[in-house]
């Protein structure tokens, strides 16, 4: 966006401030700077460059772009491109997330050494040393680290009896470390349903880390990447497992030319086919509790993909994470960059968590998972922290029972 498009787009903002009970940030610090409508005046300040002031610029930064703001808004401001424009600004002043950082972070999944490397880490005395010597950004990374991480891919995996379709797998750039187990449970679950699975070897980070750390033009070439590992290929649909992902893919319409098959939710997607053949579950009598990412129920408008896949395993006690909790402070790279508020704002729902007596948790977002999981971890609850489908298919019969 140019600045006279920012200015436009931002002058819908009429300040009513029916946004502020949906603030996360502004709940927590009662600052007008951290609320929706007192962004929205920093960024017409800084497109218009009559203000320069550090102050701008954290309150900015303290932004999680979670987007609950986009639900009360009478105007309809689309408060996410304004913030995406913000910070592509930003970038251009030298501030913003490390350039190098962040492909750093999309790229070194994709190597073959990474989850080795990872490996290497965990059973080494490196791990125990950074535990107790690191300083609290490394013993923050480290307590962030996945546990299994698997091996390579292979380009389709192909269900041992009659092939009754085809669909593409996005793993996403974290996701294929961290989202592993889950990974391999959706294959594993869309095989039995007849389904080959194809796992492009050429596709790539989805753009979001990029697209919303002012790197717009970054986003549009892994786009372009991404629609030439999948296009093609005649597949039935291109299924994402974490949310955040998701909602850049769904974005690519717009960021040139979209896939060729629809973008689902594989929670979603599964319970449209699980329907059409029969399956029997294992029971399941637990208390689960199920937490909606961000991007899952103000981007995606998707808020209970999950729900109804997991409501179909006997005895299953499901409830839901409150709805004013609010963000849980992962937010892509939020965690990392601004890990006092993220922490402030994940313990509201890990009291959520415990309050609600559960053993399981499960959420559709990658770095949530992560955070969440590290939170847990640290205030030793025993609560474990899954995908809907990983749960999904440990509960699914295999053929032999």
């Amino acid at each position: 966006m140019q600045p006279d498009q920012i200015l436009t787009e931002a002058d819908r903002c009429v300040k009513c401030g029916l946004c502020l009970p949906n603030c996360p940030t502004y709940r927590a610090t009662l600052n007008e700077g951290d609320s929706p409508r007192g962004r929205i005046a920093l960024i017409q300040a800084l497109a218009a460059a009559t203000l320069e002031s550090p102050r701008l610029h954290r309150h900015l930064d303290r932004c999680l772009g979670c987007r609950a703001c986009e639900e009360s808004c009478p105007s309809g401001v689309r408060y996410g491109l304004l913030l995406d424009a913000a910070r592509e600004i930003q970038r251009r002043q030298g501030r913003g997330l490390n350039r190098h950082l962040l492909e750093l972070i999309s790229r070194l999944p994709y190597s073959g050494v990474s989850a080795p490397l990872l490996a290497l880490y965990r059973h080494s005395g490196l791990r125990r040393l950074v535990r107790r010597l690191g300083g609290k950004r490394l013993q923050r990374l480290d307590r962030l680290l996945p546990g299994r991480t698997g091996g390579g891919w292979q380009p389709d995996y192909r269900p041992p009896d009659q092939v009754l379709g085809r669909v593409g797998l996005f793993t996403g750039c974290v996701g294929r470390l961290a989202d592993r187990p889950a990974l391999d449970a959706a294959i594993r679950v869309l095989n039995r349903l007849g389904l080959e699975v194809v796992v492009p070897p050429g596709q790539g980070c989805c753009g979001a880390l990029h697209q919303h750390n002012g790197m717009p033009g970054r986003a549009l070439t892994l786009a372009a990447g991404n629609r030439r590992a999948f296009n093609g290929r005649e597949l039935e649909a291109v299924l994402y497992l974490a949310s955040g992902c998701g909602a850049q893919l769904h974005d690519y319409p717009g960021l040139g030319e979209p896939f060729d098959a629809p973008v689902m939710d594989i929670s979603r997607f599964l319970c449209g086919r699980i329907r059409d053949r029969e399956h029997r579950f294992r029971p399941l009598p637990r208390r689960v509790l199920l937490h909606t990412p961000c991007s899952q129920r103000n981007i995606l408008r998707e808020p209970d993909a999950a729900g109804p896949l997991l409501q179909q395993i006997p005895e299953l006690d499901l409830c839901r994470i409150p709805d004013g909790i609010g963000c849980c402070g992962a937010a892509g790279s939020y965690l990392l960059t601004q890990p006092a508020m993220a922490d402030r704002l994940r313990r509201r729902t890990l009291e959520a968590v415990a309050g609600e007596h559960v053993e399981i948790l499960v959420t559709s977002n990658t770095g949530c998972a992560l955070h969440l999981a590290a939170g847990l971890e640290m205030t030793g609850s025993p609560v474990r922290v899954m995908h809907p489908v990983e749960l999904f298919e440990q509960q699914l019969e295999s053929e032999a029972d």
